[in-house]
């Protein structure tokens, strides 16, 4: 993979290392067309050869000639962006098992309750938050925030489309523009393995400032794998310092470093996934 190509697949900002990022997703999608039946060398060919590049060079071209919101200013950050996904983000997290009975999961752990007003940080498109919507109702309020352009606008459009009462705001997650304790909840659904280790503790950070006493961070995000299959297919992101630290099951120490005190392990998902469920302190 060229230099000039990795430039187009991250910010100028984000970690060299980000590149590895399409090529666990060429062994994710590997896995599942094996799945779907295919014999595992002919679905490693595919991926490599057919379905990932094409994914990639879709979402670099409509990026390119749609720039939703050109007009509004990108935050500066160095976790990994994820414009070139945003096209066709959706659909790939629904091949992989991470569709609406993922995100429905992920409400279940957080436990909204009507009337709450909650944070989705590194919301992407925005699925979860509008799900989040619905769950705290008309009297409550959920704000999605991403670095990336192009995620923000396809959420904006998703959210008119709708008729959901989620709001979307370009933000990164170490510089939350919002005031202290102002959120009874915080939701960040495979972020934090976008985000390298200072970034992890910064952003953390914020989000701990963000929430009242008493106040609870739910987290979902890639971990330690627990079998050796997982490890086959996802052994390049133990080389990217973004991801490495997960793979480690080093997430509970960050969250404890934050500030948090009372942090859950709530269950797993696919052997890789983990949910955490981290409370802020009463006054």
């Amino acid at each position: 993979m060229t230099t000039q190509f990795r430039r187009r697949l991250t910010s100028a900002g984000a970690s060299r290392w980000s590149w590895l990022c399409p090529w666990a997703a060429v062994a994710l999608a590997a896995a599942v067309l094996a799945l779907w039946g295919l014999a595992w060398w002919s679905a490693l060919l595919a991926a490599l050869l057919l379905v990932c590049p094409a994914l990639l060079l879709w979402g670099l071209f409509v990026v390119r000639l749609d720039p939703l919101t050109a007009s509004e200013p990108a935050p500066a950050t160095h976790g990994i962006l994820m414009n070139w996904a945003a096209p066709f983000y959706d659909g790939g997290c629904r091949a992989m098992g991470l569709g609406r009975g993922f995100r429905l999961e992920t409400l279940e752990h957080a436990a909204l309750r009507a009337g709450e007003r909650v944070l989705d940080v590194g919301c992407g498109t925005g699925v979860l938050t509008r799900l989040a919507a619905e769950a705290v109702g008309p009297t409550g309020q959920v704000l999605g925030i991403d670095p990336s352009r192009r995620m923000i606008a396809v959420a904006r459009r998703n959210a008119e489309r709708t008729g959901s009462r989620a709001e979307f705001r370009l933000a990164a997650v170490e510089a939350l523009p919002f005031a202290e304790a102002s959120f009874d909840a915080v939701l960040a659904s495979a972020m934090l393995h976008h985000l390298p280790p200072e970034l992890k503790r910064s952003g953390l950070a914020e989000v701990y400032r963000m929430l009242r006493p008493g106040g609870r961070l739910l987290a979902v995000d890639i971990d330690r794998p627990a079998n050796r299959l997982w490890w086959l297919l996802i052994w390049p992101l133990r080389l990217m310092p973004e991801t490495a630290p997960n793979l480690r099951g080093e997430v509970p120490a960050y969250l404890r470093e934050a500030g948090f005190e009372r942090i859950e392990v709530r269950g797993r998902r696919a052997g890789w996934l983990s949910y955490w469920l981290a409370f802020k302190p009463q006054a």
